[in-house]
Parts: C-alpha cells; sequence; structure tokens
C-alpha cells in the first residue's frame, strides 16, 4: 500500500510539472487531450460569425499552433527572410511582436513550413521560464522566453542518426522532471531525454528500429507515451526504461498500402486506458495499460475510427472527432469510450474532415477542406453544430490546432493568427 501511494504521488508531481497555472503551456493543452480552461464562454456565435481581435500575418509558413504564458503568444514558423530556417515569434496579448528569433534549420523537402508547437517551462523565478522546440530538421532548441535568447541547441537527427518519415519531425517535445523528451527515430535511440537548463543528454531510450511519427508524447502513470511509424511504446520518463511495445501497424486493417506508417495524432489517456488512433482506415485501438506498467492490452478495435491529423477529444464518456474517407472528406464521429461502439458516423454538410478540441463543455472544430470553423454540442445522438462561420484569413492549408486561453479562440492558417473574443 505504501508503495502504491508513494507512486501514486510521484505521478501527480511529474503531471503537474507538465503545465504551469492555468497557462497553456503545450500543444492541444493539457497533456495534448484536447481540453482546454475556461469557463463562461460564448455557448452560440454571432450570426455572421465571430470578428477577429487582431490579426498578425507575419508568422511566415507554418501549422503550429500557439503557446500562451501570461498573455505572451509563442508560436512557430518559417523566417520570411530565409524560409530554410524556422523561426519563433513572440506577441503580446494584442498581436503585436516582442521579439522574433531564428531557431534552426527547417524540413528541406516536402511541406517545409514549421509543424511544431513550442512547450514552456518556468523559471525558478517569473519571467525566467523557457520554450523548446524542434525543428522539421530534427534540431532541438531551448529559447529564453524573456527576450528570445537561444540558450543551447542539440541536433538530435544528425546525433542519433535518426529516421524521421516523409515530412521530418513534428512532435511537440514533452517536458517533465527537469528534462525535455525528444523521439530521434531508428537505430540509436528511440527517445532521448536532455537537461531542461544544460541540454546535456541524460538518458537515451533502447531503439525500436523504427521511423518517427508525427506525434507529439502524452504522459501517463510516469510514462511517456509516444507512437512510432510502426510501434507504440512506454518510457520510463525517469529512467528511460521500455516499459512495454505494441505492434500497432499489424492493425492496419484496410490501411492503404505504405500509409498505415504516417502516424499524426497523440494518443487518448484515461485512467489505465490509451487510445491510439490514426487515418487511412487504419484501426483504431483501445490499450489498457495493466497493473506491472510492463504491458498492454487490447481492449476494443474500431474500423470506421480513422481520423487524420485532427486529433480526438473524450468528453462524458464519448470520443469525438472526424475521419479519414479520403485527402479531401472525411465524416464527424462519436463512439463510446467504454466498449468501441460506433454511436454516429455522420458527414457535416458538404464539407471535410478536421481538427478539434473542447472546452466549458462545447466542442470547437475545423474543417480543413475549405477552413470552416464551428462551435457544437457533445451529443451523443447527433452532430450537433451550433454556430459556424468560414476562416478565410492567411493562405495554405488549414492544418493548424484551435486553441483557447482566458476566453480567446486563437486560429492560425499559414503565416497568419487571429484571436476572437468567445467570452459571453
Amino acid at each position: 500500500m505504501k508503495k502504491q501511494i508513494i507512486v501514486g504521488m510521484l505521478t501527480i508531481l511529474l503531471s503537474g510539472l507538465w503545465l504551469c497555472g492555468e497557462n497553456m503551456t503545450g500543444f492541444r493543452g493539457n497533456n495534448r487531450q484536447g481540453i482546454f480552461a475556461g469557463s463562461g464562454l460564448l455557448k452560440a456565435w454571432p450570426e455572421g460569425g465571430l470578428e477577429p481581435l487582431w490579426v498578425y500575418s507575419e508568422l511566415g509558413a507554418g501549422w503550429g499552433s500557439p503557446t500562451i504564458v501570461d498573455d505572451r503568444i509563442f508560436i512557430t514558423g518559417s523566417d520570411p527572410a530565409n524560409p530554410k530556417m524556422e523561426m519563433l515569434t513572440c506577441l503580446n496579448a494584442k498581436g503585436e511582436k516582442q521579439w522574433s528569433v531564428q531557431t534552426a534549420e527547417a524540413w528541406a523537402k516536402s511541406y517545409s513550413g514549421a509543424r511544431t508547437t513550442p512547450t514552456y517551462v518556468p523559471g525558478e523565478n517569473h519571467g525566467e521560464g523557457h520554450l523548446f522546440v524542434i525543428t522539421g530538421a530534427g534540431v532541438l532548441v531551448c529559447v529564453a522566453e524573456k527576450d528570445g535568447r537561444v540558450a543551447w541547441k542539440q541536433n538530435v537527427a544528425q546525433d542519433y542518426q535518426g529516421q524521421p518519415g516523409t515530412w521530418g519531425y513534428a512532435e511537440s517535445v514533452a517536458a517533465a522532471d527537469g528534462k525535455v523528451f525528444a523521439s530521434p527515430g531508428g537505430d540509436k535511440a528511440s527517445m532521448v531525454a536532455f537537461d531542461q537548463k544544460t541540454g546535456k543528454v541524460v538518458w537515451e531510450a533502447p531503439p525500436l528500429q523504427d521511423r518517427t511519427g508525427y506525434v507529439s508524447p502524452v504522459l501517463l502513470k510516469g510514462q511517456l507515451i509516444q507512437v512510432g511509424a510502426k510501434y507504440v511504446f512506454g518510457i520510463d520518463l525517469r529512467t528511460g526504461q521500455l516499459k512495454w511495445k505494441f505492434d500497432y501497424l499489424a492493425y492496419g486493417g484496410a490501411c492503404i498500402a505504405d500509409r498505415g506508417e504516417i502516424n499524426c495524432n497523440s494518443v487518448l489517456v484515461k485512467g489505465n486506458q490509451i487510445l491510439v488512433s490514426n487515418g487511412y482506415d487504419h484501426e483504431a485501438v483501445m490499450l489498457e495499460l495493466q497493473p506491472s506498467g510492463n504491458d498492454v492490452k487490447v481492449r476494443w478495435t474500431n474500423a470506421e475510427l480513422d481520423p487524420q491529423h485532427g486529433g480526438l477529444v473524450e468528453y462524458d464518456g464519448k470520443i469525438y472527432g472526424s475521419n479519414w474517407i479520403n485527402n479531401s472528406a472525411g465524416n464527424w464521429m462519436c463512439v463510446d469510450w467504454d466498449t468501441g461502439k460506433t454511436l454516429y458516423n455522420t458527414p457535416w454538410d458538404k464539407l471535410g474532415k478536421g481538427q478539434i478540441i473542447a472546452a466549458d463543455g462545447m466542442l470547437y472544430l475545423y474543417e480543413d477542406k475549405r477552413g470552416t470553423v464551428a462551435l457544437a454540442k457533445p451529443n451523443p445522438e447527433r452532430l450537433d453544430i451550433v454556430s459556424q462561420f468560414p476562416f478565410k484569413l492567411g493562405s495554405k492549408e488549414h492544418w493548424a490546432h484551435l486553441a483557447i486561453y482566458d476566453g480567446i479562440l486563437y486560429l492560425r492558417r499559414g503565416n497568419a493568427l487571429a484571436a476572437y473574443d468567445i467570452r459571453e
């Protein structure tokens, strides 16, 4: 019993290190689950849609979401003056630039814009925190929040002979327990922990002979749960020990050839359960972490639930998100968390699949075909759209995930970031 209490307390403490108060300090909110803090938010939007408080249009190319700390907004993009390099920009709450800094090399091949969302870790004193980003080329960079000074860099891809997928590195790195974690893939290490202050290597997790996915890791029971091209696996965040691995590619089902390894979605976690999902007709699999922490078992699979890269959310025992029909089309779904039963699988007018988050008892949808943004009720019986409007700012793909902080909804498309007041 004493050992169980100590383990439980350690898990809580390590989880707490992921976030700082109510700040929105990483990709998709608390532990990547797509659930954002907030209350008193609108339950319907004006008939003509929301109007932006401000728009900043000099981010450079990219698909990352903002990280918000004390009313400062941190976001990545390619450097407009030198697109071969990525850049981290800091804005104030009015959308005015405070500083920007080149981080490191961008991915030089297909889709070369910045991919990741910065991860923030507070310092010992207010204003002395740091942001951690990994570029598409696999360089991990630590940047001071105060002025954008680069504290240290580690070329993870080069040092570990990393094996990324076709579109480079796209994880938003995890940070906990005084460490920051990156997943190089390949034959040297599945994951590496670096000291947050110095950048020195703390541990190297065993290699899995697997390429990277495009996934940001999630914390569960003192483990980092990550998804590579083939395996889902758990790493002890204190020691780097490989606790278990699961061959997710074996559950590809009708997955289109060569697309079963394009994993983009962070897992959802609840209790001891882990939901793994991927697009392209790949089955979703619900795993259960065993009491030993050294193995997982399959609870159920669902062949319809295959979000491409828009993520899923769990709300009141139900899973909400979109699936993949082709790269331009997909339906919106609700699935029971406990059984894996599909409750509905329906199109949203003539629109497509997309991203989803939740806040204050409502769902926020951003479809990636035309850029329609919607507010919906989490109704397990039907897709229950309350309000919607087209997001026409910026350029290129509607792929960035939504973010909410202090009653403000943030939408990013390419070089443009817009802020919308959604408070009642």
